[in-house]
C-alpha cells in the first residue's frame, strides 16, 4: 500500500517569514493553479491562490508552488492537481518541537547511563590495548543503529548540539540542554590523555563487554571535533558552573596544543591494527594529516572557538596565517585536496572535514572581516552551491557516496549506490569531481553554509535555499518521508546491523542519513548522530 501524498511539503511547517514552497509529483487535473486553506474555528477557508511552475527532471514532470506571502499564524493545507496535502503549521515556534525531540535522541543513546535505551551499559569501558590496563572511559554515546562509540561521528553530533545550545533561549532548554551538555563533556574530559592525545575508540568488541581503547591518538579530525566541543563547553558553562567550565577549557588547551605540536603524527592516519568489521573505512580519514585542506580548516575553526573562550591573541594570529592557505585550496565549493601533493581525495561522508570545512570561512570572517578577499570567496562559494541546487526540483544535495566508498561486503557491490553513479555527471563539476561527491546525510551541512552566508553577507536569498534543505529533511523529498523520526507523517525503516546485535530500537529524534536503496519506494535509512547534531544546528541558524 502506498501512503505517499503527491503534494510534497514540509510535514511540520514554516516560520512566518520563511520561504514556503511545495513540489507536486503528479497533476491529475492539469490545472496550473493551487489553493492554500487556513483551518480555523473548525472551518476551512481559502486564503491564497497561486500558479504552479513546471519542472522537468530526469524525464519526469514536477510542479512547484510558492506561498511565501502567507505570514499569519495558523494551521494550513494545500490543494493542487487533484490532491490535498496533509496539515502543517505556520508560526515562529514551528521547529521548537523538532529540536526538543532531537535532543532526546542524545539521551536515548547515552552509554553507561540509566536513561540510555539499554540502561547503564558498557560500564567496564575501557581496556587499553597496548598495556591491558583498565581506565575509566565509560560514558559518552552510542552513535547510530549500532553500539559504536565512534570518536569522530559522535563528536560531530555533540558539536552541533552544543552550538545549538549556545543559541537556544527556550525555557525547556535551560533545564534539558545543561544536563545533556554536561554528560557529553564529562566523557570528553576523560578521553584527553595527560600528553594531550585523545584515546582512540575505533575498536572492538561491539557487544556489551568493556571496549578496547588505544593510547595511540585518535584520527585528528575526531580530536579537532572534541577540542572544539570542550571550548564550546567552556562558553556554555562559564556563567552556569565556572569550575566545570574551567575543566573543559583546561582539556581544550591541552588537546589543542597536542594537535599543533610535534608529538602529533604528521602523516595520513593509519589504524594500529586491522579495522574491526563494520568500522569506518579508510576514506573517512584521508585528510587526517597535518596541513591538509581539512586540517587547515579545522585549525581555523577550532582556533576561532579557542579565541572566543580565552581571548588570547595567538589563536587569532593562527587564523590570520592559515586563512590565505584555505582560500587558495577551495575549488568550487569542495574541500578535497591534500596540501602535500594536490591530489583530490574523496569528499563522500568523510568525518575529516564536517565541523571545519567551508564553515571555517565564516569563523575567519567573523573575526577578521574581509581579510584576503574572504567576502568574495564566500559569495562565490554560495553562488556555486545555489547553481548546483537549482539543477534539482528539490533544491537539495541528494547525491550518492563516492564510487570508492561503496559497500563491497559479501558481493553487495553494485547493488546499492553504484547504480546511480552515472547520473552524477549531469550535475557538472560542483559536487562530482573525479570520483567524489557529497553524501545526502550532510545536506544539513550545506544548509548551514547557506544560512550562515545569508547572515554574513546580508543576502536573504541564500536562506531560501537553506529552508529548502530543511524542508527536505521534514518530508519534501522523493519519498514523502521525514528524516527526523517522530516528526512528520512518514518515515523510512531503519537499518539493523547484524554485527552489532542486539539491534538498536527505533529512537525518537533520530535523523536518517539518506535512502540507500535503488528502489526509492522501498528504502531504508541508517540514523546517525552527526545528522542529528548538524540538523539541530541548522534549525537554530534558520530560527535565529
Amino acid at each position: 500500500m502506498n501512503f505517499q501524498n503527491a503534494i510534497r511539503v514540509n510535514q511540520r511547517g514554516f516560520l512566518k517569514n520563511s520561504q514556503k514552497r511545495f513540489v507536486l509529483t503528479e497533476n491529475k487535473t492539469g490545472s496550473d493553479t493551487f489553493n492554500v486553506y487556513l483551518v480555523e474555528n473548525v472551518e476551512e477557508k481559502s486564503v491564497y491562490t497561486g500558479k504552479l511552475q513546471e519542472y522537468n527532471e530526469n524525464g519526469k514532470r514536477y510542479f512547484v508552488g510558492d506561498f511565501s506571502s502567507i505570514t499569519s499564524d495558523g494551521d494550513y493545507f494545500i490543494e493542487a492537481g487533484g490532491f490535498r496535502s496533509r496539515q502543517f503549521v505556520i508560526y515562529d515556534g514551528a521547529y521548537d518541537i523538532c529540536q526538543r525531540i532531537m535532543l532526546e535522541y542524545f539521551k536515548y543513546q547515552r552509554c553507561g547511563h540509566p536513561l540510555g535505551w539499554n540502561g547503564a551499559c558498557h560500564l567496564n569501558d575501557g581496556f587499553i590495548k597496548e598495556t591491558g590496563e583498565h581506565v575509566d572511559l565509560s560514558g559518552g554515546y552510542h552513535q547510530s543503529c549500532d553500539l559504536r562509540k565512534s570518536p569522530g561521528g559522535i563528536s560531530i553530533g555533540v558539536n552541533g548540539m552544543l552550538r545549538f545550545a549556545l543559541k537556544d533561549k527556550s525555557e525547556w532548554g535551560k533545564i534539558l540542554l545543561a544536563d545533556e551538555a554536561r554528560w557529553a563533556l564529562e566523557y570528553y574530559i576523560k578521553v584527553i590523555q595527560e600528553n594531550g592525545a585523545m584515546y582512540n575508540t575505533l575498536s572492538s568488541p561491539f557487544g556489551w563487554s568493556g571496549r578496547e581503547f588505544y593510547k595511540s591518538p585518535a584520527p585528528s579530525s575526531a580530536q579537532w571535533n572534541v577540542t572544539s566541543c570542550l571550548a564550546l563547553g567552556y562558553l556554555y558553562f562559564k556563567n552556569k558552573d565556572l569550575l566545570f567550565a574551567q575543566k573543559c577549557l583546561e582539556k581544550a588547551i591541552l588537546s589543542y596544543d597536542f594537535l599543533m605540536g610535534k608529538e602529533r603524527p604528521s602523516g595520513v592516519y593509519t589504524h594500529p591494527e586491522k579495522y574491526p568489521f563494520g568500522m569506518d573505512p579508510d576514506s573517512f580519514y584521508e585528510q587526517c594529516e597535518r596541513d591538509s585542506t581539512s586540517d587547515i580548516a579545522y585549525q581555523i575553526t577550532v582556533s576561532h572557538d579557542m579565541y572566543c573562550a580565552t581571548g588570547e591573541k595567538k589563536y587569532l594570529d593562527l587564523i590570520k596565517s592559515q586563512t590565505p592557505k584555505i582560500l587558495s585550496q577551495i575549488d568550487g565549493f569542495a574541500l578535497i585536496r591534500r596540501e602535500a601533493n594536490g591530489k583530490l581525495v574523496t569528499a563522500s561522508c568523510s568525518y575529516s572535514w564536517l565541523i571545519g570545512g567551508l564553515l571555517c570561512l565564516y569563523d575567519a570572517y567573523e573575526l577578521l572581516g574581509d581579510f584576503c578577499g574572504l567576502k568574495d570567496k564566500i559569495s562565490s562559494v554560495l553562488d556555486s552551491i545555489c547553481e548546483f541546487l537549482d539543477k534539482s526540483v528539490w533544491q537539495t544535495p541528494d547525491l550518492i557516496y563516492s564510487d570508492s566508498d561503496l559497500d563491497t561486503v559479501d558481493g553487495h557491490e553494485g547493488k546499492t549506490r553504484r547504480a546511480s553513479m552515472g547520473e552524477l555527471l549531469r550535475f557538472g563539476n560542483y559536487y562530482y569531481q573525479k570520483n567524489s561527491c557529497f553524501h545526502p546525510s550532510y545536506g544539513a551541512y550545506i544548509g548551514l553554509i547557506l544560512s550562515k552566508g545569508a547572515k554574513a553577507l546580508n543576502e536573504p536569498k541564500y536562506m531560501g535555499y537553506a529552508q529548502a534543505i530543511l524542508d527536505n529533511l521534514l518530508g519534501a523529498n522523493n519519498l514523502d518521508s521525514s528524516r527526523i523520526r517522530s516528526i512528520g507523517y512518514n518515515g523510512c525503516q531503519h537499518h539493523s546491523y547484524g554485527q552489532f546485535f542486539p539491534s538498536t530500537p527505533f529512537i525518537p529524534g533520530a535523523v536518517g542519513v539518506g535512502y540507500h536503496s535503488v528502489d526509492t519506494y522501498n528504502s531504508s535509512s541508517e540514523y546517525d548522530m552527526p545528522c542529528v547534531g548538524m540538523s539541530m544546528y541548522l534549525i537554530s541558524e534558520i530560527c535565529n
